[in-house]
């Protein structure tokens, strides 16, 4: 029991600190320890930080974190009252995690997750009555309360500030250790106020946007910038944890903070950031670090799949060079491969498109097919996908027709439509085929007959890159170009084309950037150097 108390104030503690992970985790990692040793470590480690804070004399901070250690410790008596014993709470904690509870270790991800691992404990200890835990609750809401008036406080320096919105934040998750969900509500509200502050706007501007002003008080600003990315951090990963949002529902929806040409998400954006050499290696981890993979070699956006080297079928006759222009897997991980192939004939180089099928390990299905029916002049992209009846849609760069095949890649029909230069494709769980208009301004929808069912147009200045259906939150995701901001952004749309986010994602580089997509899994944010999965 006294490993959960200490998980739950090594997170704490360690936002206080400004840290991803705090020390008195690391201290208390290895072997077996004694509860009066980790009380002891644990006073220690408050004391060292209520030190900090007489020193600047700031009575409602002071006061605040004094509710907060009371409330610590009342909670810590509430716990070692309970008649569960330390086997007892791990056996339950199992049933939770599906492994045995222990003092936290540097390679967890979230440093909210024994937190969050002691609020699910709370309906089990049957605490709820115990004075102990009610005066708990009560020093915790005082914390809170004495937070939120030093966040009010005019005079208080930008530092000061930011400490306030720790200790506000870290009370309230505390206080409602057994309603979270009343936590995550006044969490996130609290949250929007604290990015309007017109300080918090300009300290972000000015670290994003460089320029002489960067080089003023760097080494203060630098630090508010990543206590503010923190805050985030630990806010996301709580929850992440305990609403019915999925990954990519709450990612957009987290509050943003408004600068001068675009809004700025700490959790979205969060590379932008923790890349950066003055970072350190404090914000290294990204919030959900399953969803980010950097890569060391290139990678083309346009035609990356699975991660994994695989040789397709060397070509017949005198092809000299092939080019992977298209893929897509389908919902049994076969996976399509459109190649164009560059053959040496007497009179010339000939050109043609071929589509090559392979199964879930890679072995070829059949026999390779010509695709006669699209013209292979020039190196042009290929979009393409599967819809549920396993029929292959294609479209191709500069190619006023969308093609339906079976899933041979036999042409079964084909109606016009001008995808412009940029193929861009997608397949609704209805099996509508979505894409792009000619001029990259609207996205439209088709049947699979060719039947214009809808025409959503995008907001002002931005154009299509890509879209793609995600079938786990069964919304469609476009990806735009906006060029007054030269930036990318995420749109997230409903299947009957009702635009619900707009997400900012990336300043345009020298980089390429696509989605993929797996029909059973998340869409994929392709870019040269990264994978982002949403």
């Amino acid at each position: 029991m006294s490993s959960i108390v200490t998980s739950i104030l090594s997170s704490t503690v360690g936002l206080l600190w400004n840290k991803a992970r705090d020390s008195t985790a690391a201290k208390l990692k290895d072997g077996d320890i004694t509860e009066a040793k980790i009380r002891e470590i644990v006073v220690r480690e408050l004391n060292d930080i209520k030190t900090k804070l007489d020193g600047i004399s700031r009575k409602d901070l002071l006061s605040s974190y004094n509710f907060l250690q009371e409330g610590v410790d009342f909670l810590n008596a509430s716990l070692q009252k309970s008649k569960l014993d330390q086997k007892a709470l791990t056996n339950e904690t199992q049933d939770d995690r599906g492994e045995t509870s222990t003092v936290p270790s540097c390679d967890q991800s979230g440093i909210l997750s024994e937190a969050i691992e002691l609020s699910q404990a709370m309906g089990k200890l049957k605490c709820g009555s115990d004075e102990e835990y009610k005066c708990a609750k009560k020093r915790f809401k005082d914390a809170r309360k004495r937070a939120t008036d030093a966040f009010s406080t005019e005079t208080l320096v930008l530092k000061d500030v930011i400490f306030a919105a720790k200790l506000r934040m870290v009370s309230e998750m505390l206080e409602c250790l057994d309603r979270p969900e009343t936590a995550i509500t006044g969490c996130l509200s609290f949250l929007k106020k604290f990015h309007s502050l017109p300080a918090i706007q300009e300290i972000f501007s000015v670290y994003l946007d460089g320029g002489i002003k960067l080089m003023l008080n760097k080494s203060e600003r630098v630090e508010n910038v990543k206590s503010v990315m923190l805050l985030n951090y630990v806010l996301f990963q709580y929850v992440l944890k305990f609403s019915s949002k999925c990954w990519f529902e709450l990612l957009v929806s987290m509050p943003t903070i408004e600068l001068p040409d675009r809004s700025f998400s700490p959790i979205a954006n969060w590379l932008e950031v923790a890349t950066r050499k003055s970072m350190g290696k404090e914000l290294t981890q990204h919030p959900s670090s399953s969803r980010q993979i950097l890569v060391d070699e290139g990678i083309d956006p346009y035609v990356t799949g699975e991660c994994k080297v695989v040789k397709l079928p060397d070509p017949r006759g005198e092809v000299f060079e092939q080019d992977i222009v298209g893929l897509a897997v389908d919902n049994n991980n076969n996976v399509y491969v459109v190649a164009l192939l560059t053959t040496h004939m007497e009179n010339g180089n000939v050109k043609s498109f071929v589509l090559h099928v392979l199964d879930e390990n890679y072995h070829v299905k059949h026999d390779s097919r010509t695709l006669d029916f699209m013209e292979a002049n020039g190196f042009c992209l290929v979009s393409i996908a599967i819809n549920k009846h396993n029929n292959i849609i294609m479209i191709k760069g500069n190619d006023p027709h969308v093609y339906i095949c079976d899933n041979t890649g036999m042409l079964q029909h084909k109606f016009e439509h001008d995808s412009g230069w940029l193929p861009s494709l997608g397949i609704s769980e209805q099996d509508k085929i979505i894409t792009s208009s000619d001029n990259l301004g609207a996205m439209v929808t088709f049947s699979e007959e060719g039947n214009l069912k809808s025409t959503v147009k995008l907001p002002e200045g931005h154009e299509i890159f890509a879209v793609r259906y995600h079938y786990v939150i069964c919304k469609i995701i476009v990806l735009t170009y906006l060029n007054k901001n030269d930036s990318y952004f995420l749109l997230c749309y409903t299947e009957a084309g009702n635009l619900e986010t707009s997400t900012f994602f990336h300043k345009r580089d020298k980089d390429h950037i696509n989605i993929r997509l797996h029909p059973s899994g998340p869409v994929a944010v392709v870019m040269e150097k990264s994978i982002t999965f949403i």
